[in-house]
């Protein structure tokens, strides 16, 4: 019996679930106090303004969050309980560490890529998909992490359950400290 519900018996998981924590934190201290103007300003470099940045985590997550993922827990939920704990699949490893390692350059997948409309409440939707995997997180514990699915970028990129989570969370965290970065170019 375990005393922490939130705790899940995969490692990975259980260091996702504080990754996960820290997001809306981090979102609320990147956009609090930014005028409309400033939040929609291309930085002086070029680049996305803050909330394009935010648009680029909606699009990206609500795909992975509205078709495959789900139903690669549900898959997972229907195998029963993982025989061994997870591991990344060379793809999936290499595109985490990629996307972890700060200055990285990586092109955007067109799928993903955000023109100068917004949607509205764009924090609000993004901060929405992060609860929505928080949820997936916790309903995957204890299963087989190692379920298949092709990535919504592109059906030739096969990832496991496992990845597709990790992905999520430090690309998250990834365009959070681009969104920091572009708050601090115009000036904010």
């Amino acid at each position: 019996m375990r005393t922490n519900p939130a705790q899940t018996r995969d490692p990975m998981l259980d260091q996702l679930l504080p990754e996960l924590d820290r997001i809306e934190p981090r979102t609320r201290v990147a956009v609090t106090g930014l005028p409309e103007a400033k939040f929609r300003e291309v930085p002086p470099d070029g680049g996305w303004s803050v909330a394009q940045v935010f648009e680029h985590l909606c699009l990206s997550n609500l795909a992975y969050l509205d078709g495959p993922l789900a139903q690669a827990v549900e898959q997972a939920r229907a195998r029963g309980p993982a025989a061994r704990p997870w591991r990344p699949s060379m793809l999936g490893g290499w595109l985490s560490s990629t996307l972890d390692a700060p200055g990285n350059r990586l092109p955007t997948v067109p799928k993903f890529r955000v023109g100068p409309v917004v949607r509205d409440a764009v924090v609000d939707v993004f901060l929405a998909s992060i609860a929505r995997a928080r949820t997936l997180v916790l309903e995957a514990e204890r299963f087989d992490l190692f379920v298949g699915l092709a990535s919504p970028a592109s059906p030739l990129i096969r990832l496991n359950l496992g990845d597709a989570l990790r992905i999520l969370v430090v690309h998250s965290h990834r365009h959070l400290a681009q969104a920091e970065r572009t708050r601090r170019a115009v000036g904010m």
